[in-house]
């Protein structure tokens, strides 16, 4: 709470937000990404639980992309006080780190699935 109140501070010399303004803005971003934040932690747990017992570089993948999407969509919290334009240093950081996560997640899908067609076509 106290980086919060620190990074209000801050925003409060630059940009002329107050810290009530920063923390209604904080807390509705919150709001909104909250169901995103609980689907990429959930997906985390469970690549977690099925690397341990006996995964392998797919699941890693998994473990990787969803870690990656996860940190994009807790950028997107504070993107009202930080991006004052379209495009922004902060939104295209943002984009990158989003977009190296679904690479993640398709590599480690392809990876998961690309066996399973050969034994399936293998058993006909």
């Amino acid at each position: 709470m106290l980086g919060l109140c620190l990074l209000a501070e801050v925003l409060d010399k630059e940009t002329g937000v107050s810290l009530m303004e920063f923390n209604s803005v904080f807390i509705s971003g919150l709001v909104g990404v909250a169901p995103y934040l609980a689907v990429w932690i959930v997906v985390i747990i469970l690549a977690a639980i099925m690397l341990r017992r006996g995964g392998g570089r797919a699941e890693r993948f998994i473990i990787a992309g969803a870690s990656l999407k996860l940190f994009s969509n807790l950028l997107n919290i504070p993107e009202v006080v930080y991006t004052s334009s379209p495009v922004s240093v902060y939104g295209i950081v943002r984009g990158v780190v989003g977009m190296a996560g679904i690479i993640c997640l398709v590599w480690a899908f392809w990876l998961k699935f690309k066996g399973r067609t050969d034994k399936v076509e293998g058993a006909k």
